[in-house]
């Protein structure tokens, strides 16, 4: 999956000459968390919905008949300068990683210096929902644990094969010292297809043996 095939592309920006409240009103309008600030066609800056309600606090006076002034701020004072930014050729499973160490909301995507994308967490969970095929596909949900060799996920497919049991997405991720295979197959009688991977000498975990 790469960035660019699921970030937004229709990106709302600023300029550095836009005023705070500009920006403020634009985001509730839009119902965005995130805007960009360009000048001359090219990313300077990025402003949160977090920047905007620091900025108004710290910047609101209340006068001794209780009147709320505010001065009048501009994007480039409270911008971050300093942006890190994603490339349409990056992997969304990179951008994952950045927006969950930094804690970021969203990434701007550039080419060069240009902007032309964004790429927020919704447009990730809903790129791995559709990996995943979490929606929309039935069936239920079993987990396999396996050596790490090949081998033996391909004899877990062979299995399920003989059973007649379709396989409709299958995720494989480290566990311990091991592989979790974690398949949604097409059958309501996930017991007696668990009774026969456990027979064949497959280890069919349960919840328990996950949050130990």
């Amino acid at each position: 999956m790469y960035v660019g095939k699921r970030m937004t592309r229709k990106v709302i920006a600023m300029s550095p000459k836009d005023t705070v409240r500009d920006a403020n009103r634009v985001l509730q309008e839009n119902r965005i968390h995130h805007l960009p600030v360009v000048e001359g066609g090219e990313l300077v800056g990025i402003v949160s919905d977090t920047d905007l309600r620091k900025w108004i606090l710290r910047e609101e006076k209340v006068n001794e008949g209780g009147t709320v002034s505010r001065r009048i701020g501009l994007m480039e004072e409270i911008m971050t300068r300093d942006v890190i930014t994603m490339s349409p050729e990056d992997t969304i499973e990179d951008a994952l990683l950045i927006l969950h160490k930094k804690r970021f909301g969203a990434l701007p995507v550039v080419e060069g210096r240009k902007l032309v994308g964004i790429i927020t967490k919704a447009d990730i969970l809903a790129a791995f929902v559709d990996t995943l095929r979490i929606e929309g596909i039935g069936g239920v949900r079993i987990e396999v644990l396996l050596p790490r060799d090949p081998a033996y996920l391909l004899r877990l497919i062979g299995t399920l094969g003989e059973m007649k049991i379709e396989i409709r997405s299958l995720v494989l991720s480290p566990f311990r010292e091991e592989f979790a295979a974690f398949l949604r197959i097409g059958t309501i009688d996930v017991s007696t297809v668990k009774a026969r991977l456990r027979n064949t000498g497959f280890r069919v975990p349960e919840l328990e043996d996950f949050l130990g």
